[in-house]
C-alpha cells in the first residue's frame, strides 16, 4: 500500500504569496459578477433613455393625485384611467395630460361646482401650454394636490428638488411659488371651517388670523369646500350628470366673483399677518439654489450636492410655524433628506438628472427654431475635453485660447486676451473634430449650435442670403456661443469652382463679410471643420477670420493606446487583453475605426454572455478578430495630402511637439558614408542654422547639392537622416506626386514646394530621381517637359533670395540629366554616394543583424569580403532572408541560431547590384563635371 503524503506545511515566507492570490481571485469573481448582479443598474438605466416611459409615468402620477383628491370614481376603475392616461402619454405626453386633466373635470364639478369653475382656467392653461408645458402642467399636479391625501405630504419637499434639477432653476423656483400658494389657498379654503391645517405638507398659517375673514365670508368659504361623501357606483352616471347641472346652477355662479375677491383677501392677511412670504422666500431659495448649483457645479454628484440647499426649507418652516403659532414637525428633516438620498443613489448609479445647463441651453435654442439647429453639446457623449484620447496638444491649446478668455475673467482684464474670431480643424474623418469641440463647450458650459449649411441654402432669390444674415444676428443675441459648420467645404468652397450666377459665391461672400463684422465683444465663436481643406476659398483661410487653423491627424501610438482605454473603461476585461499591442496593430486607424472595434469586440463577447447567463471579460483574441475584418478608413493618399495643406496654412500659437516614429532615420543608421555626412552638415547645417556666421566671414550659402551614385547606396537615407537630426523640414517632391496633376499642374507642384519651404524654413527640398524630372534633351525633348525643366530652374535661381532652404537631389543616372541644371550657382556640390567598402560592408552586416542569436562560427569579415559590389539594400535583403531562415526553423519546432551555412547557401543566390560598367559611368561623368566637396 501506498503511505499517506503528509501535507507539507507553509512557511511564512511562503504565505503572502498563497493569501495574494487568493485575495486576487476574489477580486475577480466581484470584478465579473453574473448577469443577475447587473439587472438593477441596467434597468435604471433603461428608464433614464426610456424618456417615453418617464413622460408616461409623470402624466400618470399627476392624472392619480387629481383623481384621489377629488373622489368620484371607483377605486377598482381608477387604474383603468390611468393605464388610458398612460398608454397615450407614452406616446405623445401633451395629449395625455389634456386627456388626464378632461378625466378629472367631472370629479372637480362633483366635489365642488365652485371650484370647478376656477379649474376651468386650469383646463384652459392645459390646453394653451400643454404641447411645451406639459411636464409642468402635470408635476404642479402632484405637488399641490399630493399634500391633501393622508401623509403624502411629506414627498413634497424631494419633489420640488427634484423639479428644481430636472426643470432647471427658473421654472423650478416658479413651480415652488405656485406649489406653495396654492397648497395655502386650498388649505384655508378646505381646512378653515375645521380649524384644521387640511394639508400633510410642512406649509402652514393661523386660522386665529383669518377667523374674521371666515365669518365675513363664510358663504363662499362653503362654497369652496369638497363634499364628505363619495357617490354609489350604481349612481355614478346620474351624479357626473348632475354635477354638470349644479354647475350651471345660481348657487354656484353667484358666488364665483365674491369667491375671487375672498381668496385675494386671503393672500393678503397670509402674506401681510402671517407667515407666508417667509415660507415662499425660503421655499423658492431652496429651489432656485438647488437648480442653479447643480449647474456650476462639476462633480459627478452636483445634484445631491444642490439638493443640500433644501434644508432651507426646515428652517422656513421653523420660522413660519413660530410666526403662525403653530407646532413642529421634526418630520421635515426626514422628508428633505430622502430628497438627498434618492438623489445621490441616482447619480451614484450613473443618472444624471440635473438639467440646469441643458434648460438654459434649450432655451437659447429657441430662438434658432427658424433653422432647426441642433445644441450638439446636449446629444449623450463626451462629458470633458478629458474624454477624448490623444490630441493633449490641441486640447491644451483650445482651453487657452477658447475657454480662458471666457471663463477667466481676471486673465481676459489683465492681459487682453480675446477668444479667436474663427477656428478651422481639418483632417481625416473619424479623428474627432466635432467630438472635441462638443467637449470643449459642454466644459464651458456654451451653447454650441451644429448648422447644417443645406438648411440654410434656398431655391428663391436672396432667400440664402437673409438666412445667414438671420443666423449671425440671433447668434449675436445668445452670445456667448459657438457656430459649428460642419463640413464647412459646401459653402466655402473656392469660388473659382462655381459660374457668376450661382448662389454659393454669394453666400460665401456674405458669410466672409458677416465674419469680419463680430466683434470681440460678442464672444461668438465661428468653428468651421472639413476632410478636404485644399478645396476652401483662400480668402476664408486669412487670420481675422479663421484665426487658428488646426490640423487633427490620425492618432499615433501613445494616442491609439489612449482611444483603446477609454472606450473599454466600462468594459469588463481579461487580463491578457495588452493596449500597447492593439496600438501596434492598428497603425493608420482613426478614432472612431477604434472606437467601432471596441464595440464589433464587446458584441462577440455579449452573444456569449447571453447564452452563459453570465458576465464574460472581453480578451485579447476577441479584439483580434474584430482586427482581421475591421480596416483603415483612410487611405495614405488622403494622409499626404493633409500634411501638404498643414505645411502651407496650419495656424496656432505653438508647433505640436512630433512624437520621435519607431522608424526615425538617424544618422547611425547610415553606415559607410561618414565623408557625405560630414559634407552633407557642413553644407547643411551652416547656411541653415548658421547664417550669422556666414555673414561674418561674407560666405556664399550652397545653392544646392547632387547626389548620385548606384540604386540603394542610401542616398535617400541619409537626407532624411540630415533632416531629422538638424531638426529642419522635410519636403519630397516625386515623380507621382507632379504626374497627379499632368504637365500642367506638375509647374505647380514645384512652384507650391518652393513657397513651403520658404514658409517652414529652415527646410530641405528633396528631389529624388531628379534625372526623371529634367532629363537631358539627348535623351527626352518635348514642349511640356521642357516648361517642367524651366519652372525648376527659375525656381534653383531663386533660392538665393530664399534664406534657410537647401535643394538637394538624387539620381542614379547623372548622365541622364539636362546639362542646364549641373553648371555651377545650381548645383554647388555634386557628391558620388558610393558602394559600401570592406568596413562599411562588415558594419552593415553587424548593423542589420543586430539582436539575432549567431552562431560562433559567424565570420563577418568574410561576409563582407564575399558581398563586393553588394550596395546597402543588397545586404539589407540578405540579412532579411537570413531572419525568414530562422522564422521558418522556429515554425518547425527547433530553435535555431543564425549560422555561417545559412548566410553562405543566401549568398551563392545572390549577385552584387554593381558593376564595373556601372562605376565606369560615374567615373566618366566626374571626369566631365568635376566631383564638387
Amino acid at each position: 500500500m501506498l503511505e499517506k503524503e503528509t501535507p507539507r506545511e507553509i512557511t511564512t515566507g511562503e504565505l503572502e504569496p498563497v493569501l495574494s492570490k487568493l485575495v486576487e481571485k476574489r477580486k475577480k469573481e466581484q470584478k465579473f459578477r453574473s448577469l443577475k448582479d447587473l439587472r438593477l443598474k441596467a434597468v435604471l438605466k433603461e428608464v433614464e433613455e426610456d424618456t417615453a416611459f418617464a413622460n408616461a409615468l409623470l402624466v400618470m402620477t399627476g392624472c392619480f393625485f387629481l383623481l384621489i383628491t377629488f373622489p368620484l370614481y371607483p377605486l377598482w376603475l381608477i387604474p383603468f384611467i390611468l393605464l388610458l392616461v398612460g398608454f397615450v402619454a407614452y406616446y405623445h405626453a401633451p395629449l395625455g395630460t389634456i386627456i388626464g386633466t378632461f378625466v378629472a373635470f367631472p370629479a372637480v364639478a362633483y366635489q365642488s361646482p365652485l371650484f370647478a369653475w376656477f379649474f376651468t382656467l386650469v383646463i384652459s392653461v392645459t390646453l394653451i401650454t400643454s404641447f411645451t408645458y406639459w411636464h409642468v402642467i402635470s408635476l404642479l399636479f402632484i405637488t399641490v394636490f399630493a399634500p391633501f391625501n393622508s401623509l403624502m405630504g411629506f414627498f413634497v419637499p424631494p419633489l420640488i428638488a427634484f423639479s428644481s434639477l430636472y426643470l432647471g432653476s427658473k421654472r423650478g423656483a416658479i413651480v415652488t411659488l405656485i406649489t406653495v400658494l396654492m397648497i395655502l389657498i386650498l388649505s384655508v379654503s378646505w381646512g378653515l371651517s375645521s380649524g384644521s391645517m387640511a394639508n400633510s405638507a410642512f406649509v402652514v398659517y393661523s386660522p386665529g388670523k383669518l377667523s374674521d375673514l371666515y365669518e365675513q365670508r363664510v358663504q363662499e368659504f362653503n362654497a369652496l369646500s369638497k363634499r364628505t361623501t363619495m357617490p354609489n357606483i350604481t349612481q355614478l352616471g346620474i351624479e357626473i350628470v348632475s354635477a354638470f347641472e349644479n354647475l350651471y346652477k345660481w348657487d354656484s355662479i353667484q358666488y364665483v366673483g365674491t369667491s375671487i375677491n375672498t381668496i385675494l383677501a386671503v393672500l393678503i392677511v397670509l402674506s401681510l399677518g402671517d407667515s407666508a412670504l417667509v415660507q415662499i422666500s425660503f421655499w423658492m431659495a431652496a429651489a432656485f439654489l438647488t437648480g442653479s448649483l447643480s449647474g456650476l457645479l462639476d462633480s459627478r454628484h452636483k445634484g445631491s450636492i444642490a439638493a443640500a440647499s433644501s434644508l432651507l426649507i426646515p428652517i422656513g418652516y421653523w420660522l413660519s410655524c413660530a410666526i403662525s403659532e403653530q407646532p413642529f414637525n421634526p418630520f421635515v428633516f426626514p422628508s428633505v433628506l430622502l430628497g438627498i438620498a434618492v438623489i445621490f443613489f441616482l447619480e451614484y448609479n450613473g443618472i444624471d438628472i440635473s438639467r440646469e445647463v441643458a434648460v438654459t441651453k434649450m432655451d437659447k435654442m429657441g430662438k434658432f427654431r427658424k433653422f432647426g439647429l441642433q445644441d450638439l453639446s446636449l446629444a449623450p457623449g463626451v462629458e470633458s475635453l478629458d474624454d477624448i484620447g490623444d490630441y493633449e496638444e490641441t486640447k491644451k491649446e483650445l482651453v487657452e485660447a477658447v475657454m480662458w478668455p471666457l471663463t477667466k475673467k481676471e486673465l481676459s482684464t489683465a492681459y487682453g486676451l480675446k477668444p479667436p474670431k474663427g477656428i478651422l480643424l481639418f483632417g481625416p474623418p473619424g479623428t474627432g473634430k466635432t467630438m472635441m469641440m462638443r467637449a470643449l463647450s459642454r466644459q464651458m458650459k456654451i451653447g454650441f449650435y451644429y448648422v447644417k449649411c443645406s438648411d440654410l441654402l434656398s431655391e428663391w432669390y436672396g432667400e440664402s442670403e437673409r438666412n445667414v444674415s438671420e443666423l449671425f444676428r440671433i447668434a449675436r443675441t445668445s452670445a456667448p456661443c459657438v457656430l459649428f459648420f460642419d463640413e464647412i467645404d459646401s459653402i466655402g468652397r473656392s469660388r473659382e469652382k462655381y459660374s457668376s450666377d450661382d448662389v454659393a459665391p454669394r453666400l460665401l461672400a456674405l458669410f466672409l463679410s458677416e465674419m469680419d463684422g463680430f466683434k470681440s465683444t460678442k464672444n461668438v465663436i465661428i468653428v468651421g471643420a472639413t476632410n478636404i481643406p485644399q478645396e476652401l476659398d483662400r480668402a476664408l483661410l486669412r487670420p481675422g477670420r479663421f484665426d487658428k487653423i488646426i490640423y487633427m491627424p490620425l492618432p499615433d501610438k501613445e494616442g491609439r493606446e489612449g482611444i483603446f482605454r477609454i472606450h473599454t473603461r466600462n468594459f469588463p476585461l481579461s487580463d491578457d487583453v495588452d493596449f500597447s499591442k492593439l496600438a501596434e496593430k492598428t497603425e493608420r486607424y482613426s478614432g472612431a475605426d477604434i472606437q467601432n472595434i471596441c464595440m464589433e469586440a464587446a458584441r462577440k463577447v455579449a452573444k456569449i454572455a447571453s447564452e452563459r447567463n453570465e458576465v464574460i471579460p472581453v480578451s485579447m483574441e476577441h479584439f483580434k478578430s474584430v482586427l482581421e475584418t475591421v480596416k483603415p478608413s483612410v487611405s495614405i493618399a488622403a494622409l499626404e495630402d493633409f500634411e501638404k495643406f498643414k505645411l502651407d496654412f496650419e495656424r496656432r500659437s505653438s508647433p505640436v511637439k512630433g512624437k520621435e516614429r519607431v522608424k526615425r532615420t538617424k544618422w547611425e543608421d547610415v553606415v559607410g558614408l561618414d565623408d557625405v555626412r560630414q559634407l552633407l552638415i557642413e553644407a547643411i547645417e551652416l547656411p541653415l542654422l548658421h547664417e550669422d556666421l556666414l555673414s561674418e566671414y561674407k560666405v556664399t550659402p550652397i545653392k544646392g547639392i547632387l547626389l548620385f551614385g548606384p540604386p540603394g547606396c542610401g542616398k535617400t537615407m541619409i537626407v532624411k537622416a540630415a533632416s531629422n537630426e538638424l531638426n529642419v523640414a522635410f519636403i519630397h517632391i516625386s515623380g507621382a506626386d507632379l504626374m497627379k496633376t499632368g504637365y500642367s499642374g506638375a509647374v505647380n507642384v514645384i512652384k507650391e514646394s518652393f513657397n513651403r519651404a520658404r514658409e517652414r524654413a529652415p527646410a530641405i527640398i528633396f528631389i529624388d530621381e531628379i534625372d526623371a524630372l529634367a532629363p537631358s534633351r539627348d535623351y527626352y525633348s518635348s514642349p511640356d517637359n521642357e516648361r517642367i525643366v524651366a519652372q525648376l530652374l527659375d525656381e534653383m535661381d531663386g533660392v538665393s533670395e530664399l534664406k534657410q532652404v537647401m535643394l538637394v537631389t538624387a539620381t542614379n543616372k547623372p548622365d541622364h540629366i539636362d546639362p542646364a541644371l549641373l553648371r555651377p550657382g545650381r548645383f554647388d556640390k555634386i557628391l558620388l554616394v558610393p558602394p559600401p567598402l570592406f568596413e562599411s560592408r562588415k558594419a552593415l552586416f553587424h548593423l542589420n543583424l543586430e539582436g539575432i542569436p549567431l552562431d560562433k562560427d559567424l565570420n563577418f569579415d568574410f561576409l563582407a569580403a564575399k558581398t563586393e559590389g553588394f550596395t546597402g539594400a543588397d545586404i539589407a535583403s540578405i540579412c532579411q532572408e537570413s531572419k525568414m531562415e530562422l522564422v521558418r526553423s522556429n515554425l518547425k519546432g527547433k530553435k535555431a541560431t543564425l549560422s555561417m551555412d545559412i548566410m553562405e547557401k543566401i549568398l551563392s543566390k545572390r549577385r552584387p547590384s554593381v558593376t564595373v560598367q556601372h562605376l565606369q559611368t560615374y567615373i566618366k561623368f566626374m571626369e566631365e563635371y568635376g566631383e564638387r566637396k
